[in-house]
């Protein structure tokens, strides 16, 4: 019988529990207190954070193009279990497949014509937008999935070539050894990692649940409130739960592949409806100058303005990610047996990252095309409505655009569907004391399911969601002392040591665990 790790479950738990106590009694007071932490974190440390996370990337791309790319995850005979298109779809919906339908048409108008301090550059000038780009890039595309890459290689190599439990904590046994398992900092790796991912989720769903609601009202007109946001939460929770049920190969494989099309459909309808000579040259030029501009656009900090511009920005969304990181790296990990480094990196890393540029060259271009030819005034939209309808309100300019409006918002909640069922078991296996299965109890994954639609739901309707989305952020920084301890151990164990061999897999007895130490 599986039992839930209470020690581990029950910090996140209490601190889910404070925040949605007083936001109800304050929700401004509580959102400002954890800001204040945040701006705090940022000040002082993001300089620490968005270099360290440039090394990460480093790191990670020379693992792939050395000799540690041929590793096998399982060892010569393994064999992988999804093809290669299926593996690819997942690393893709599971990590930001989110965030690109909201903020690929957003990102490079907003910047573009909201410069900060320090960029010597117009609003709306090329020298605007190739910023604009850059940003949007860094933010979107090599980085945060260099980061989920970085835990999933270390977790992988640990779990299927050390037999290492699935856990976030067995990746830290690559510098420490078997001792680390025995330790009590094996279980506050855990805590830390199942309190990011929980404050990740139950803030994602929440904003999904704003958004959703402002695009269904947009379109049919019912009001966006309460009533509305709970209907979306439990049509999304039933089916990410009944989906993370029914296991990897009929759940979030089937969700991934139909999300992974859907992107496909729209890249090709905006790019052949819309601009396509700007958006095809704005893409080609703006990746060309990402390269050239890599180390720039990577740690952009602003020293002496006033803005903060790079803390709500850069740093604040290399937080996110770290915080996302060790659980989608579980996840990742889970599902690349019998791949090599070099393919887990290529298909995990280089595939959606270029797929992100092409996204974001897109839609980015399709908006700012749409602004400087004058045919719709977007800033000005963004400036009087927000930015929840963007995407709806580019939907008018492409041919059959009250057909395409609501397939967007099918693809959305599509999105989180999928992202939700993979960290939902991840954080159902991190739960159980036997963490060697492959697959988590029903009971448990209902849990994890029903658990973070229903704080979602509180969290908006509390008016805490911003207090949660920041707290998300404050998580990046202790996440980050864990990715530095797993990015030392892969070195170590790879580069340095070259302990292992690429065909060998070494049994639980050769590194001196038993088996009730898992």
């Amino acid at each position: 019988m599986n039992k839930f790790r209470i020690n581990i479950i029950s910090v996140p738990i209490i601190i889910f529990a404070v925040i949605i106590v007083s936001s109800i009694i304050n929700a401004d007071a509580t959102a400002l207190f954890v800001m204040n932490i945040y701006l705090f974190i940022a000040k002082y440390f993001g300089a620490f954070i968005q270099v360290v996370c440039l090394i990460f990337l480093l790191g990670v791309m020379y693992f792939a193009f050395s000799k540690t790319g041929n590793i096998k995850f399982g060892g010569k005979d393994a064999k992988p279990e999804l093809s290669t298109w299926a593996y690819w779809t997942i690393a893709l919906c599971a990590g930001i497949g989110t965030g690109i339908m909201f903020w690929g048409p957003i990102e490079p108008i907003y910047f573009a014509y909201n410069v900060p301090q320090g960029i010597n550059a117009a609003p709306g000038s090329a020298e605007a937008i190739q910023f604009a780009m850059n940003k949007s890039f860094m933010h979107w595309a090599f980085t945060p999935y260099a980061l989920y890459t970085l835990c999933g290689l270390s977790i992988a190599y640990a779990v299927h070539n050390m037999k290492m439990p699935n856990t976030v904590s067995s990746g830290m046994t690559l510098l420490y050894g078997e001792k680390f398992l025995k330790s009590k900092w094996k279980d506050v790796v855990d805590i830390i990692a199942l309190t990011a991912i929980c404050s990740g989720l139950a803030g994602a769903l929440g904003n999904g649940l704003i958004q959703l609601g402002s695009g269904i009202e947009m379109i049919s007109g019912i009001p966006s409130g309460p009533f509305l946001w709970i209907a979306i939460a439990a049509t999304i929770t039933i089916i990410y739960t009944l989906s993370s049920i029914s296991g990897l190969h009929k759940g979030i494989k089937f969700l991934s592949d139909k999300n992974a099309w859907i992107f496909i459909a729209f890249l090709l309808i905006v790019i052949v409806a819309g601009p396509t000579k700007y958006i095809i040259d704005l893409t080609a030029q703006s990746f060309t100058h990402y390269i050239n501009d890599f180390f720039e656009a990577s740690v952009f900090l602003s020293p002496g303005n006033t803005d903060l511009w790079p803390e709500w920005w850069d740093t604040f969304y290399l937080a996110d990610w770290l915080s996302f990181s060790p659980l989608i790296g579980l996840f990742l990990a889970r599902i690349s047996y019998g791949r090599t480094v070099r393919e887990f990196i290529l298909i995990n890393l280089i595939a959606p990252a270029l797929f992100a540029v092409l996204w974001f060259g897109t839609f980015g271009g399709f908006v700012l095309n749409l602004q400087s030819s004058g045919l719709f005034d977007m800033v000005e939209y963004i400036n009087t409505s927000g930015f929840d309808g963007v995407m709806l309100k580019l939907a008018e300019f492409l041919p059959l655009g009250t057909i395409i409006q609501p397939i967007i918002i099918l693809t959305v909640m599509l999105s989180y569907v999928t992202m939700a069922d993979s960290m939902t078991s991840s954080i159902s296996l991190m739960s159980l004391k036997d963490s060697k299965v492959k697959e988590a109890p029903i009971t448990i994954k209902v849990f994890w399911g029903t658990l973070m639609g229903t704080l979602a739901v509180i969290f908006v309707t509390a008016g805490g969601i911003d207090g949660v989305k920041t707290l998300l952020a404050i998580a990046g920084l202790p996440v980050l002392i864990v990715m530095m301890m797993l990015f030392a151990g892969i070195v170590k164990r790879l580069v340095v040591d070259k302990n292992y061999s690429i065909d060998e897999v070494v049994s639980s007895k050769e590194i001196g665990l038993k088996e009730e130490q898992y």
